[in-house]
Order: C-alpha cells, then sequence, then structure tokens
C-alpha cells in the first residue's frame, strides 16, 4: 500500500475537498486507482496527482462540474480534450482580462495627463543616453513563474504554455497572473527563452524557494531603472535587439523581458509588448 495515497492526503495535499474527489469518482473524470472494498476507503497514486491538477485549472476557468463527464470516454478522461477546451477558456479570459484592465490603464493614464492623455514615464536616475525609440521607466520587484521555449516553439503556441504555467502553478502552491511574456536570457554565450506569468501570491507551503530565485522554476527581477521599448510583435531577433542596447548592457550576463503592456491603447496604436532591461549603473 505504500505506492497508495489515502482520499484524506490527497486532499490536504491538493487542497482538493474530500467531498469533491468523491464526486469526480462519481462521475468518472478521477477515478481511485485502489478502493478497499471492506472499508470502501478510496486511494490514489501519485501518478494521479496532475490529473488532479489539470481538472481543477480547468474547472477555475469555468467548465462546470456537470460538464465534466463529457470528456470521458471508455471509462477514462480524454485528458487531451479537456485540456485543449481549458485552453480556448483561458485565452477568452485572457481577452477579457486585457480589456478590463486596458481600460483602467487608459483611466490611469488620463488622470496622469489631462493634457495627452498618457502617464508620464519617470526619469532615469541611471544617467544613461538610451538608443532611439528606448525610454526610462521605474519598475517594482517581480516575481515570474517560468517555463521553457525549445527552438521551435513560436507566439503560435504561447497560450498551451500558458495553460501549462497555470497548471504549474496550481502544483507548487502559488498563484499566478498576467502580465505574461517571453523571458530572455543571456548566460556564459548560451541564449535561452522562458513563456512566463507573474507570480501575485506564495503558499506558506509553496514547493517554489524564494531563498533560490535561479532555478528552471521561477526568476526574481530586481526592482530599478529599466529601459523600454514598445514593439508591434513578439521578439523574433535577439541579436539585433542585443546590438540595439550595447550601451546599456553593460554586464555580458543579462536578461530581456518581452511583456505584454495589457494597454488597450497600445494596442489599438499597434505596440502590444514592451521590451524591458535593468540599467545597471
Amino acid at each position: 500500500m505504500s505506492q497508495y495515497m489515502s482520499i484524506g492526503k490527497i486532499s490536504k495535499l491538493k487542497n482538493v475537498s474530500i467531498k469533491s474527489l468523491r464526486y469526480y469518482d462519481q462521475i468518472g473524470i478521477l477515478k481511485p486507482a485502489f478502493v478497499n472494498t471492506e472499508t470502501n476507503y478510496r486511494y490514489y497514486t501519485k501518478d494521479q496527482l496532475y490529473l488532479l491538477d489539470a481538472i481543477t485549472v480547468c474547472i477555475k476557468l469555468g467548465i462546470p462540474l456537470k460538464d465534466l463527464n463529457n470528456y470521458v470516454e471508455n471509462g477514462s478522461i480524454n485528458l487531451q480534450k479537456l485540456l485543449y477546451d481549458g485552453k480556448i477558456l483561458a485565452e477568452q479570459k485572457i481577452m477579457e482580462i486585457h480589456n478590463c484592465l486596458g481600460t483602467l490603464q487608459e483611466t490611469l493614464q488620463n488622470m496622469g495627463s489631462s493634457v495627452t492623455g498618457m502617464a508620464k514615464i519617470p526619469e532615469s536616475k541611471s544617467g544613461i543616453l538610451l538608443p532611439d525609440g528606448f525610454y526610462h521607466n521605474a519598475i517594482d520587484e517581480r516575481r515570474l513563474l517560468l517555463v521553457p521555449l525549445e527552438a521551435e516553439d513560436t507566439p503560435k503556441y504561447y497560450g498551451q504554455h500558458i495553460l501549462k504555467l497555470f497548471v504549474t502553478a496550481q502544483q507548487h502552491g502559488v498563484t499566478a497572473s498576467y502580465p505574461s511574456g517571453v523571458l530572455h536570457e543571456y548566460k556564459n554565450g548560451v541564449y535561452s527563452r522562458h513563456m512566463f506569468l507573474t507570480i501575485t501570491e506564495m503558499s506558506a507551503d509553496s514547493s517554489i524557494s524564494a531563498s533560490n530565485p535561479d532555478s528552471d522554476t521561477m526568476r526574481i527581477l530586481p526592482q530599478g531603472d529599466y529601459a523600454c521599448r514598445r514593439i508591434s510583435t513578439h521578439m523574433s531577433d535577439f541579436s539585433t535587439v542585443k546590438e540595439e542596447m550595447k550601451e546599456v548592457l553593460k554586464d555580458e550576463n543579462f536578461c530581456i523581458i518581452e511583456t505584454d503592456t495589457l494597454s488597450e491603447q497600445n494596442k489599438k496604436d499597434g505596440y502590444p509588448f514592451e521590451l524591458e532591461c535593468r540599467i545597471l549603473r
């Protein structure tokens, strides 16, 4: 029995009520791996934890419990179909959130300047003259939840990685939200990319440690003065941007954050993304 976990342990481990787990069993989307016929106790395996995470995320995205049995085929759940529909709902929610945040951002901009309707960009304290098209911005510390991007990954696949990040957040006991984006890193001559969501809350028992920020799962971006530029499409040529910013990149190891601006005005103007790079004095 050492390979099995009781329903109570699963409930505490994943913060899912026993009532919900019993209901998942009843409708056939998460059957226990073993049921003791004498006690009727339900037991699960570790391999079922990822499935529970996916189910939890899809429910949070708005798939009603009563509809989950639509994904059961031949006694087992069609996880691919469930995740695909969850991805569609996630993309719809992204647009809804963008629209709401865009309205709030536009209101704040109008409040910042009654003449131009645009908030003032903070002045740099670094004294560095930026290349044409770049501007200074003061940005607070951020914690990013990461998933690696392969060389063949293109923007049309980014939605799949966003859904994976929401599942990862659920697994690690953190709350992640937008803005999202791509973290471009250059370390010891090696270039890498990660898709990210912004971590907004970490539980006390989270499996991600803030004391080890430079992991495959999380980065902490320090507060500071950043060189920024708005762009119309996802960055496709890292070497060109690196060359444009060579006066700012004082260290051989650096990162460039490509983030969604979450501003409807920027989207209307054709600049839905922003490049950010911390300025080192």
